[in-house]
């Protein structure tokens, strides 16, 4: 009994009294804070201290007049006759037992409440500062807490079973119920009891005794509701049932309590329709999500939280957050990281690790062809970033502190535009910031995201416009220019790519945010494709990355290419007859000379024309032998084993637009829109592939019979919004937002979920040193045809006579006005041949900035033309 009594005394009471207290205070609390209106306060502040002032200037007055005096003299005498008397002293001895007693009980009892008081009110606070921050009530956050205490032992247990978030998932569910119920209004409960918030009777309006039944039902279903979440196997599923009435009015009132309740009850990776669905077969009304999940992706990386507050980056003047806040937001990100720290989370940030370092390749096993590796990457410099000289590391690190600030900005952006989807991650590559939201299954969204694009980017106060796209799986991605560029490494993308090739032309275009290769496949699958993207946009860069990363993997024994550019001579570093030049690096791979169409359109058509001829050949071989392709050529004659050829065409419609000074009876012979269609229709089993690089896509300069033939799609940024459209049909992308050097989208695998990455950077030097180590591996090889060979195969004897000599090298819209009035003397007939080339409408001092140095020299080359010589002009050679 003692025990008992001690318990009830020492613990029960006091913590029951702590407790009613404290309730008290923040009942009180919550009505002040209803009430509380600044500029009331001031007023009241301003009023009281007017009254102060003059009660004291009262006092003050009063206290320095002569009676003043007298009176306190008079009132001191009395206190000491009192205090003298018997009665007074008796008084005295009484009071002082009391006082003893008072103590006694002070100090017997001060340290049990104060016990309490501790106990009661650091809990409490903790309580009430998470029901403030969860938007509920306390003793709603208080019933989800101390739930979650009494069976956190049961909770933890579920890790072993296969929940990756028991915890979260058992808080989350009772939070959304209780965030239910707090939307609901308060009325309605109170109306179960009859009375109104002030104790009046509850009276629901219109309707009378009918409609109050009707709301005491709603409330009784609402009361009923019943949410689970459970995350396993990779997915997160959640679920909200609220029961639905016998009657129709009835539910019409649950219907309008919850309608886009969807809306304002979203938690990390859970994203409900804005309005439930009713399904009596399931209990009612249902608001339902299944999202991927990740708890390793969910942890991140704890190095990744540590930055310095101190840097220039985070630097209020360079756009940071400042020393403070960059200090405050490390603590936070500590404090999420232990909170994510789970059984889950660290066994698959451990498998992660293991599939990235130790990784098996099985793609062999089922591959037609195995990847080599032929490239000597020593000699290809560490990536830096040209401005910051910053490595990939840093810039990373950098990068993702820019893009995590701008989460919530971002989220708004959307909020504002009606899309309402909930943050899965933010990933970087290259020069963007990707925003990934799970979109409700029931989402509207628009047909045309331009306006939404570039509103977003007027919000977030950027200069790029955003790019938006939507995958198969419901989730928004939202690129943005982060202003932090991240080299993409060659070395690693060519070193770490999966052994088993499905094509002989597997080339890499680059890589995506996640650091995964996208390939360019040319095979019997997609044997053609075209690569779009405007000056400056990283098109040339793009081509590199897909030729060596294709050299990487193959041999000149499977695998040749030839060159044709439409306005300059930009693959003149991979010839092999060259010897006597300065720019000697020979790559064994090259078919043929690369052709200059700009300055010598008759080789570039020969070329192509040698195509054709080289594709009938073959075409006639297969059916000789019986066979249907080269792969089954290959295959049942290995000994006369035929590789696979690359026609590289770069500004192709720089060739084709040249078919109208043709006349008509040349055209037929001479044209190459026929030529391009023909390969493309005609080359598919040959093992002709063709890349086409184009910086326009609007269809007056790509021809519908050229690109309705050729299925792959590759692009980068476009200059115009209706090139989008053309360039990747149907994918949704605004490619002329992507102002990015070298951003690209990719369709070669999905025109529904084109894949979105950045290309690395291989310089001048960089390319000529890969050339020179793909000479040392294989050796030297000559072409498979010479120039010569080229043109005198479609010319006859008596033409011959007539064909002129070129200049070797070919001069280039750079080449200085003194060479090029030169060169124009040397070979006259070429000159002629070629005046309306771009090697002469485009050259830099041709076109200076300077008027009297741009006008001399363009009359200057205007004299040397006109002397080039009055006889008809021959042939090329």
């Amino acid at each position: 009994m003692d025990k008992i009594t001690i318990i009830f005394f020492e613990w029960v009471l006091p913590i029951a009294i702590m407790l009613g207290i404290y309730t008290l205070i923040v009942n009180r609390a919550y009505k002040a804070y209803e009430k509380i209106d600044v500029d009331r306060i001031w007023r009241k502040v301003i009023i009281s201290s007017l009254i102060a002032g003059f009660i004291v200037s009262v006092w003050i007055y009063i206290t320095k007049t002569a009676w003043f005096s007298s009176v306190s003299g008079y009132t001191k005498n009395g206190a000491e006759w009192i205090a003298n008397t018997d009665i007074s002293q008796s008084a005295t001895v009484v009071a002082g037992d009391v006082l003893q007693r008072i103590l006694y009980f002070f100090l017997e009892w001060s340290p049990i409440y104060f016990r309490a008081f501790v106990l009661v009110f650091v809990l409490a606070t903790f309580v009430l500062v998470k029901s403030i921050a969860w938007r509920i009530h306390f003793n709603r956050c208080a019933n989800i807490l101390l739930s979650t205490l009494i069976l956190f032992p049961v909770l933890c247990a579920r890790y072993f079973v296969g929940y990756q978030t028991p915890i979260f998932d058992f808080v989350q569910s009772r939070l959304f119920v209780a965030k239910l119920k707090e939307n609901w209004n308060d009325s309605y409960f109170n109306a179960l009891q009859g009375v109104d918030e002030k104790g009046n009777k509850f009276d629901a309006g219109s309707g009378g005794t009918a409609q109050v039944q009707r709301v005491k039902a709603a409330t009784i279903a609402i009361r009923q509701t019943k949410a689970m979440i459970k995350t396993v196997a990779g997915r997160r599923s959640a679920e909200i049932i609220i029961r639905n009435s016998r009657e129709t009015d009835t539910d019409r009132i649950i219907e309008n309590g919850l309608r886009d309740l969807g809306q304002r009850i979203i938690a990390s990776s859970i994203r409900f329709q804005d309005n439930p669905v009713l399904n009596v077969e399931r209990g009612g009304y249902v608001f339902d999500s299944d999202v991927p999940y990740n708890s390793g992706d969910e942890l991140g990386s704890w190095m990744a939280i540590f930055i310095n507050p101190f840097s220039k980056y985070n630097r209020v003047s360079n756009g940071g957050l400042g020393a403070f806040k960059s200090f405050k937001s490390v603590l936070l990100g500590m404090v999420e990281y232990i909170k994510n720290l789970t059984p889950p989370s660290i066994y698959d940030r451990a498998v992660a690790r293991e599939l990235r370092f130790f990784k098996l390749d099985h793609t062999v096993e089922k591959a037609k062809y195995k990847a080599q590796q032929n490239l000597d990457l020593s000699v290809i410099p560490e990536p830096l970033d040209m401005i910051t000289k910053n490595d990939i590391e840093t810039q990373t690190m950098i990068a993702e502190r820019v893009a995590k600030e701008r989460i919530d900005a971002v989220s708004n952006a959307l909020n504002a535009f009606k899309i309402h989807g909930v943050f899965d991650r933010v990933l970087v590559g290259g020069n963007s910031a990707i925003y990934k939201y799970t979109l409700p299954r029931t989402a509207e969204l628009p047909t045309d995201f331009s306006k939404i694009a570039e509103g977003i980017s007027r919000m977030l106060n950027i200069d790029d416009t955003a790019t938006i796209t939507i995958s198969t799986a419901g989730v928004l991605s939202v690129n943005l220019a982060n202003g932090v560029n991240i080299p993409i490494d060659f070395r690693k993308m060519v070193s770490e790519r999966d052994k088993g090739l499905e094509t002989v032309i597997s080339g890499i275009a680059g890589v995506d945010a996640m650091g995964n290769n996208i390939l360019v496949n040319l095979g019997d699958r997609t044997p053609h494709a075209i690569l779009y993207g405007t000056t400056g946009r990283g098109k040339t860069v793009t081509i590199m990355s897909i030729l060596y990363s294709a050299m990487a993997a193959t041999d000149p024994s499977s695998l040749r290419i030839a060159y044709i550019d439409g306005k300059g001579n930009s693959f003149e570093f991979m010839r092999t007859d060259n010897k006597e030049s300065s720019n000697y690096h020979p790559n064994p791979f090259t078919f043929a000379q690369p052709a200059d169409a700009s300055g010598d359109i008759e080789y570039a058509r020969a070329l192509l024309r040698y195509m054709m001829k080289e594709t009938r050949r073959r075409i006639e071989l297969f059916k000789q032998r019986g066979v249907s392709d080269i792969g089954e050529f290959n295959e049942r004659y290995p000994e006369e084993k035929l590789y696979e050829i690359l026609l590289l065409v770069d500004e192709f419609s720089a060739i084709t637009d040249l078919d109208d000074m043709l006349s008509s009876e040349d055209l037929p012979f001479l044209g190459t829109v026929d030529a391009f269609e023909y390969e493309a229709k005609m080359a598919r089993s040959t093992g002709i592939r063709m890349l086409l690089a184009n910086q326009t896509a609007r269809k007056e300069k790509v021809p519908g019979r050229i690109t309705a033939n050729v299925g792959g799609r590759i692009s980068l940024g476009v200059a115009e919004g209706i090139e989008s459209n053309m360039a990747l049909p149907d994918s949704g992308v605004q490619l002329n937002m992507v102002t990015q050097a070298g951003e690209f989208y990719s369709a070669l695998n999905s025109i529904r979920n084109p894949e979105h990455g950045n290309t690395p950077f291989l310089s001048m030097e960089t390319r000529c040193k890969l050339n020179d180590s793909l000479e040392k591996r294989f050796g030297h090889h000559d072409y498979v045809v010479t120039r010569d060979e080229i043109m005198r195969e479609f010319y006859t004897e008596e033409e011959e006579e007539k064909l002129y000599n070129i200049p070797d090298p070919m001069p280039t819209k750079e080449t200085g006005i003194k060479e090029l009035l030169y060169i124009i003397e040397e070979f006259p007939e070429w000159a002629k041949a070629n005046k309306d080339s771009l090697i002469f409408k485009e050259n830099k001092d041709v076109n200076s900035n300077d008027p009297l140095e741009k006008r001399r020299n363009a009359q200057a080359l205007k004299r040397a033309l006109k002397k080039c010589g009055e006889s008809g002009i021959k042939k090329v050679i």
